[in-house]
C-alpha cells in the first residue's frame, strides 16, 4: 500500500520546504496545488519536484481555497494513480506528523479501522517571543532553523476532523463534501499532527491580511456560511499571540514524546458506532453507488482580478 498526500498552499515561502522534507520520509506522492501565492512557494515546490518525482506540482493558480471543490479536485486528479488499499491524507503545509502515517496505520489501527481523525498539538506565539522578535533576538534568518526549535509551545485541540483514509475505487467525494461519503470506519486512535500555524510575527501577520481579505470578498463569501464569525475573518495578527501564562499551554522538547491524549469526541455511541461498522463491512459498494459524484468539469472558483491586485498590494507590504 502506498500513501498519497493532497497538499493546497498558499504563501508559505517560510516553512513549505521543512513540510516536503517532512513529507518525503514517509510518502510515496505529494500532490501540490498552488491557490495563488505571490511569494517563493511555487518555486520551492518545484524545485523540490525536480529532485524527487514524489512530488508533483499540479497546478499554480489564484482559486478560492474551498474544503469541497479544492480538495475534491486534488483528490480526482490523484486518484488516478491510487489502488485499492491504498491510503490518502488531507495535509497542510504547516502540520507535522509527530507518528509517520505509514507507522501508524501498522501500530495502532485496527483492520476494519479505514479513517482516522487527527490530534493537533497547535504550537502558538507566544507574547514572550513576539518581545524577542520586537528586540531584533529572532529575525527572519531564523527561519531557516527546524520550526520546531523556534516554536515550543503547544495546546492540544479538542476538535478534530478526519484526514487519514484508505482508498477504494468506488467512493465518491462530491462537490458538497469536504471528505468522500462514506469514507470508512472511523479509528479510535487519533493521528497525532504538529501544527505551526503562528510562526512568527512577519508570516502571521500575511497570513490573517491574505485570509481577510480573502473572507471579505462576496464571492468567498458564499462558501462560508458563517463568514463573519470564522477566524480566518480576523486581520489583527494579534488577536492570535498566545500569553505566556496561558493555564493549557505546554512546552515540549524535541525528540521526546508528546502527551498522549485520549478524546473520543469524533466517535459515535457504542450503538450507533456497531452499525456503522456492519454498514462499512458490508454495504459501501451498494452506498457508493447512489451517490453524486465529481463532475468532469468541476474546478476551483477563480479568485477575480480586483482582489487579486488587492492581495498583491497587501502582501508585498509586509
Amino acid at each position: 500500500m502506498k500513501f498519497h498526500c493532497l497538499l493546497p498552499v498558499r504563501e508559505e515561502a517560510d516553512i513549505i520546504g521543512q513540510c516536503l522534507d517532512h513529507m518525503l520520509t514517509w510518502a510515496d506522492a505529494i500532490y501540490v496545488f498552488d491557490t495563488g501565492s505571490i511569494d517563493h512557494t511555487w518555486e520551492i515546490v518545484l524545485d523540490f519536484a525536480d529532485r524527487d518525482r514524489r512530488v508533483i506540482p499540479l497546478k499554480k493558480d489564484p482559486v478560492y481555497y474551498s474544503e469541497t471543490r479544492l480538495r475534491g479536485y486534488i483528490f480526482h486528479q490523484a486518484r488516478e494513480k491510487m489502488e485499492e488499499g491504498d491510503w490518502f491524507l488531507r495535509v497542510d503545509a504547516d502540520e507535522f506528523h509527530h507518528i509517520p502515517p505509514p507507522e501508524f496505520v501498522k501500530t495502532y489501527l485496527r483492520p476494519e479501522e479505514t479513517i482516522v481523525y487527527h490530534q493537533y498539538y497547535d504550537f502558538k506565539l507566544t507574547e514572550k517571543e513576539v518581545i524577542a522578535w520586537e528586540k531584533g533576538e529572532e529575525t527572519l534568518g531564523d527561519r531557516q532553523r527546524p520550526i520546531q526549535d523556534r516554536r515550543r509551545y503547544f495546546m492540544p485541540s479538542l476538535y478534530s476532523e478526519p484526514r487519514l483514509c484508505r482508498y477504494r475505487s468506488t467512493m465518491k467525494w462530491s462537490i458538497h463534501t469536504s471528505f468522500p461519503y462514506n469514507a470508512g470506519f472511523v479509528a479510535k486512535e487519533r493521528l497525532p499532527i504538529r501544527h505551526y500555524p503562528n510562526r512568527d510575527p512577519r508570516q502571521l501577520d500575511r497570513r490573517c491580511r491574505l485570509r481577510a481579505i480573502m473572507m471579505a470578498d462576496p464571492e468567498n463569501r458564499k462558501n462560508w456560511g458563517n463568514a463573519d464569525e470564522h477566524h480566518w475573518s480576523t486581520a489583527d495578527w494579534r488577536e492570535f499571540v498566545t500569553a505566556n501564562d496561558e493555564p493549557m499551554l505546554n512546552y515540549w522538547q524535541p525528540g521526546t514524546e508528546l502527551p498522549r491524549y485520549q478524546f473520543t469526541n469524533h466517535l459515535q455511541s457504542p450503538p450507533k458506532r456497531l452499525a456503522q461498522r456492519l454498514v462499512h463491512q458490508f454495504m459501501l459498494p451498494f452506498l457508493d453507488a447512489r451517490r453524486p459524484g465529481f463532475p468532469e468539469d468541476t474546478y476551483p472558483a477563480k479568485i477575480s482580478d480586483q482582489v487579486n491586485e488587492i492581495l498583491a498590494k497587501e502582501l508585498q507590504e509586509i
